[in-house]
């Protein structure tokens, strides 16, 4: 049987790479993505996801609009940074063949964990976490249909940060949220900077990728390719996400608890990481090795058009 898969995201060139190795994936049964702003606004985010979905012939999966602002802090983002013009890498993908869903992502998501068998659906969120947190303040009986989370989020190492030295992007804009999900006691692991970072596109790996021949690897390998920050290609952040729910083996992990700072401090939104000595409710992945990664990349995006 298919996992069942609901995606939080902020479509987003990674993002859309995360969206499409799940639905290239039989192992996996996208429920659908549930949207949330971060690397845009959330308007926008949900035209770019339900984009993402046309151009793998997968345009009937459910597309929801949730949070377009942190819990407690302001977002005023203008445009769309590394993700190019579109944040989409402006690589031509054409525009959206239908609107989002009515139903409010938190909502939606909500009905769909309170109605599911219990501990049987994963969520991926690969965005900033106010979604998940407002599901699980709002709707404390939906978590029972949850079997774990894995969370693109979070700098662990001193210094490691991107958004600020000490702060991953996802947590930083919205680190309440993400504290909320880390003390929630559900199932987690994270794939954090440190995790990806050494997971890089190479011209020579963005080559394996589109020699797969398929569309979507052409759009994958388009994508990677205007995938760049200051100068250099930027890690494979989100589709490490999905990468080990298909392939976990390719992971060391460790065992661990998580916080996230909040006070109004530089050093707001910092993953606070405290060691494990027996399994806890928190799992911490390791870099996995980038070539190995890319090959399952590339041998994936064989089964999209």
């Amino acid at each position: 049987m298919a996992l069942p898969l609901i995606i939080d995201t902020d479509p987003g060139v990674d993002d859309a790479i995360a969206i499409w190795l799940a639905l290239a994936a039989p192992e996996i049964d996208v429920l659908g993505l549930s949207i949330v702003f971060g690397n845009g606004h959330a308007a926008p985010c949900a035209e770019n996801a339900v984009r993402i979905l046309d151009a793998a012939g997968r345009s009937r999966v459910p597309v929801h609009i949730g949070a377009d602002q942190p819990l407690q802090r302001t977002y005023a983002r203008t445009g769309w940074g590394v993700h190019g013009a579109d944040g989409l890498g402006g690589i031509g993908l054409p525009a959206a063949s239908r609107k989002a869903d009515d139903a409010d992502a938190v909502a939606w998501m909500a009905q769909l964990l309170k109605a599911a068998a219990p501990s049987s659906i994963t969520l991926a969120p690969i965005g900033p976490l106010t979604n998940i947190a407002r599901l699980l303040q709002r709707h404390p009986d939906a978590r029972q249909g949850i079997k774990e989370m894995i969370v693109m989020g979070g700098a662990a190492a001193p210094g490691g940060g991107n958004a600020t030295p000490h702060a991953e992007y996802n947590f930083w804009l919205d680190p309440h949220a993400a504290d909320i999900v880390c003390a929630s006691g559900v199932p987690l692991t994270l794939v954090t900077i440190e995790t990806a970072r050494p997971v890089s596109a190479t011209p020579a790996r963005i080559a394996r990728i589109e020699a797969a021949g398929t569309k979507i690897a052409k759009a994958v390998a388009d994508l990677l390719r205007a995938y760049v920050h200051e100068a250099k290609a930027d890690a494979l952040f989100d589709p490490l996400v999905v990468a080990y729910l298909l392939r976990p083996g390719l992971f060391m992990k460790t065992h661990a608890h998580f916080r996230v700072e909040t006070g109004e401090s530089r050093e707001l939104g910092r993953l606070i990481v405290q060691p494990g000595s027996t399994p806890t409710p928190h799992t911490l992945l390791q870099a996995p090795d980038p070539d190995t990664i890319f090959d399952f990349l590339a041998e994936r995006f064989r089964h999209l058009p």
